[in-house]
């Protein structure tokens, strides 16, 4: 828990004990590319497939810069992307295609164009030196640091939840860290973790993924050495999850972040969490049809941590490709279309958290200084806010002085 005292949050869910096969590896499936990957102005982009989702709203705000930029992304998993940037190996730090080959899928990268539709082009057979390494979780979670004499910057993106999902029509509603680990980290132990006994039905990723990696630190086990099957990125997840027979539904459950399991509702459900310590679960937001995040902003739900884009830089300052990308993130203000891209696609941006954490899955602080943008979260997540608006700080009273995205806030 916190060290210090939380505000009152909404009431917890009740919590059940209830809560994969060794992983195996496997890439996201994507169609034969009928095109070429542009060669001009292009961010190069390798890392988590969870973050696919959020730059197909990212590149358009691209495409409207003078020079305008495109993104090509190939999904490979957080820890790999964060290699990209990281390795001295050369060979390492480009992305190719990746045809089908046996069991092994394909994985082509991606154009995300300007009008947030995406599809699949063909590299250049040597490959392309990838711009940013696009991770759910921190370097030091992938075991690598900084080689000596180079440098690379860490620009911190949105804050990204990471959730247990159930299939909508299971009976399940929550899970402990402790029927978590019986499940993930004991196979379901003999039937200890029912109705989550069947590895088969373990809908996961592998150690290079950001959101297995996350959650591992969550339930106390090794990212590397979880039960269930790998489905290959977080798209295979979903789909597969969606497809699967309703008579398996109460003993299938999977991991996603919270921007692919939000548009999931439909056909899957996210599930309550109950920390060790904590005396019962919450979910990510409020209540089961909210998507306003307020347990993730106030800390009562822990699971999660902010989007970080990895670049080498010469004298602090990125290549011009990856400074497209990055120098969106770096400013103290976000632009506004930014802020709603982030917020509609499921993940908060950083100036409406209420806590803050500097490490994996660590220790969470208050934040009480710094631009505040909670009101305009609430109004375009929620379509309604109680804050007060405003045309500039003249219309705002002491107690929320600051004109913040058109609404009064505490801090700006």
């Amino acid at each position: 828990m916190s060290p210090f005292a939380f505000r009152r949050g909404p009431p917890c869910a009740l919590v059940v004990f209830t809560a994969v096969l060794a992983s195996t590896s496997a890439l996201a499936q994507t169609k034969e590319p009928t095109i070429s990957c542009p060669s001009t102005n292009v961010v190069y982009v390798a890392g988590s497939s969870a973050v696919r989702s959020f730059l197909t709203v990212v590149a358009p705000l691209l495409a409207q810069d003078t020079p305008a930029y495109s993104i090509v992304y190939q999904s490979q998993g957080s820890c790999t992307g964060v290699t990209a940037i990281f390795s001295t190996d050369p060979s390492r730090r480009i992305i190719k295609d990746i045809p089908a080959s046996g069991s092994r899928a394909a994985n082509y990268a991606i154009l995300l164009k300007p009008d947030g539709t995406s599809q699949e082009c063909s590299l250049p057979p040597e490959g392309v030196t990838v711009d940013v390494g696009v991770s759910d979780v921190y370097a030091s979670t992938c075991g690598v640091e900084a080689p000596t004499g180079v440098q690379i910057s860490d620009y911190e993106g949105p804050i990204q939840p990471m959730t247990f999902v159930v299939p909508v029509n299971s009976t399940q509603r929550s899970i402990s860290a402790e029927a978590a680990y019986m499940a993930f980290g004991m196979g379901g132990n003999q039937g200890k973790a029912a109705p989550w006994v069947e590895p088969s039905l373990f809908f996961v990723r592998n150690a290079s993924s950001g959101t297995q990696q996350m959650i591992a630190r969550a339930i106390s086990v090794p990212a590397d050495k979880w039960w269930g099957v790998d489905r290959g990125g977080s798209d295979g997840v979903r789909r597969n999850m969606s497809l699967l027979d309703t008579s398996r539904s109460e003993q299938a459950i999977g991991i996603l972040s919270t921007d692919v399991a939000d548009e999931e509702r439909a056909s899957l459900r996210i599930l309550a969490f109950q920390a060790r310590g904590q005396k019962c679960g919450f979910l990510p937001d409020s209540t089961p049809f909210a998507k306003d995040k307020a347990n993730v902003r106030d800390g009562h739900y822990p699971i999660w941590g902010p989007v970080h884009f990895y670049t080498r830089v010469e004298n602090g300052l990125p290549t011009p490709a990856a400074g497209a990308l990055v120098s969106r993130f770096a400013a103290p203000q976000l632009a506004q279309p930014l802020l709603e891209a982030i917020i509609d696609k499921h993940l908060v941006p950083k100036c409406a958290m209420k806590v803050r954490r500097s490490t994996e899955m660590g220790p969470l602080s208050p934040i009480t200084t710094g631009l505040r943008c909670g009101c305009f979260f609430d109004k375009v997540a929620n379509g309604a806010t109680s804050c007060t608006p405003c045309a500039g700080p003249g219309d705002c009273p002491s107690s929320a002085p600051s004109c913040n995205y058109g609404f009064c806030e505490q801090g700006g």
